[in-house]
């Protein structure tokens, strides 16, 4: 138990540090992916069908990472992945209820709601703290960023099926109808 903390501590780390060390040379018309958001929402998209704890915990260390690595406030970005990560594992719930043939596209669309939603609260609150000029920047740069991200997201999602899938998956046939 503890190490699996200790090593998703340390993969938040080190995509925090891709995400502002590396990929900063590799943009694309100004835009970096948020390397530690998309893997916060990827393990809060596989996590267990409950909305537990865990999902605490990924939005404490993957927003104290984003607060530190960039000129936020501490505790900001916590506060938001807290909520979105709720709001995200709820709706992923309510989908799966309808059936589970479409993981990708639940995936990609979770993705790109949760991020344009964490962009904007974060971007009301540079707003009303006077650090920004608007309170919305959907911008061709805010376009190409969600691209990007989703981009990696999508590599992710199918590195983590291929690798993770079997504990994951329930491929045995039923003994028993119920």
């Amino acid at each position: 138990m503890w190490l699996k903390a200790i090593a998703i501590i340390f993969l938040f780390y080190f995509f925090a540090i891709l995400q502002n060390s590396f990929f900063i040379h590799f943009n694309l018309f100004g835009a970096v992916p948020d390397l530690v958001f998309t893997l916060f929402l990827l393990l809060i998209f596989f996590a267990g069908k409950k909305i537990n704890y865990t999902i605490l915990f990924y939005a404490l260390v993957s927003g104290l990472f984003l607060d530190i690595f960039s000129y936020t406030y501490l505790g900001v970005s916590v506060i938001l992945l807290i909520a979105i990560g709720y709001l995200a594992k709820k709706t992923q719930l309510s989908l799966s209820e309808r059936g589970d043939k479409y993981p990708f596209v639940y995936f990609v669309s979770l993705f790109i709601v949760s991020f344009a939603v964490y962009s904007l609260f974060l971007g009301l609150f540079f707003y009303f703290m006077g650090l920004a000029p608007s309170p919305i920047d959907f911008s061709l740069e805010f376009l190409f960023k969600i691209i990007y991200s989703l981009f990696l997201a999508s590599i992710l999602f199918w590195i983590y099926k291929k690798f993770m899938g079997g504990a994951t998956d329930n491929r045995q046939l039923p003994l028993f109808k119920r």
